[in-house]
């Protein structure tokens, strides 16, 4: 048996023309310049790929490549190396295995970004420290001051809310009040586990006391539920997935901008809103107090996000900083409110 193909060194990359050559159970690989001889049971023949060159081994870092399928098959067969893998080599050669393999994977991978990776993230965000989460708010709400101004509400307004809250159940979780008219406005944002932010514009579009508090134990059950938490990890979930898979990290980042996934999140994003909901209705009820309230204050903010806020403009942020805060703020506030929403609350009364 002889093959034409090249020597490589294992030192340079540079291949020579050579050939090798089988007799008995001695090979011999000829070179210009050089001449080598092994026995044939120290061989190793590099496993098909389709019709890609293969290389030829000898347990020495120099090795020898040629694309005669043919001849190295049958000098694979010699010491029987590489049989385990002829199944292999069928499955790659045949176009209906590669076919199916591709969906397979294909679906595998679409389980994993629509189910693996929130089900990974939930239970994660469930044992992080109460301290990260109080990090990640106060990082956040930094951010967040460079568009946000100091509350104009009454001192002992915001006391009053505050030990409000807190007697219903909110006594672990720090309320702050901000005044931003730009972007939210009446609204309440859950920074983390630890953090919720009322603006003033919702203090002051819902008179009653109660509403607010409706408001309030819907922000409770996001922090509760870590739902915050589970958005980031997340969106860190999916980019470690694509990165996997495309194994470039700028390219994930691309393509997590291109790719469908969003849907999924506003698929989870929507399953918070319910799951935080469904919270201030058991909570409401825990506390003797109708959630109607809630209902009544998700219509009152359903008015109020009919009209644009004054200088939301895109064409205001000239500021790169400003155009960072506002995706953050758009990152957190409160989904719109729909007529489903508010008829599922009802619906719990009945």
């Amino acid at each position: 048996m002889q093959l034409n193909g090249q020597y490589f060194d294992g030192i340079a990359s540079i291949g020579h023309e050579a050939q090798l050559s089988l007799v008995g159970h001695t090979v011999t690989v000829t070179w210009t310049g050089g001449r080598q001889s092994f026995d044939a049971g120290d061989l190793s023949v590099e496993a098909p790929l389709g019709s890609l060159p293969r290389k030829v081994r000898w347990g020495t870092s120099a090795h020898f490549v040629s694309d005669d399928q043919a001849a190295l098959s049958q000098l694979a067969a010699v010491n029987g190396s590489k049989k385990s893998a002829s199944w292999i080599s069928r499955l790659e050669a045949s176009f209906t295995s590669v076919a199916v393999a591709a969906v397979c994977c294909m679906a595998l991978l679409a389980l994993a970004a629509i189910y693996g990776v929130p089900a990974a993230t939930s239970s994660i965000a469930e044992q992080l420290p109460t301290s990260v989460s109080r990090q990640m708010a106060a990082t956040t709400l930094t951010n967040l001051d460079q568009i946000f101004s100091p509350s104009k509400l009454e001192t002992s307004r915001q006391q009053q809310l505050e030990k409000y809250f807190a007697a219903h159940g909110g006594d672990d979780v720090e309320v702050f009040f901000r005044r931003e008219e730009r972007f939210v406005g009446a609204n309440a944002l859950t920074l983390s586990g630890t953090t919720v932010v009322f603006t003033d514009a919702i203090v002051n579009l819902l008179e009653k006391d109660e509403q607010l508090l409706a408001v309030f134990l819907h922000e409770l059950g996001h922090a509760r539920l870590r739902h915050v938490e589970q958005t980031l990890l997340q969106s860190v979930g999916w980019a470690v997935l694509l990165t996997f898979i495309t194994g470039d990290v700028g390219g994930a980042g691309e393509l997590l901008l291109t790719l469908p996934l969003t849907a999924g999140q506003a698929a989870y994003s929507r399953q918070f809103e319910r799951e935080a909901d469904a919270f201030a209705v058991a909570e409401l009820q825990r506390h003797g107090l109708n959630p109607e309230a809630l209902a009544q204050a998700l219509e009152e903010l359903e008015r109020s996000h009919n009209g644009e806020p004054e200088g939301a403009d895109d064409e205001s942020l000239t500021d790169k900083s400003l155009r960072v805060q506002r995706s953050i703020l758009e990152f957190l506030a409160s989904h719109p409110v729909t007529a489903e929403r508010i008829a599922a609350i009802r619906e719990s009364q009945q």
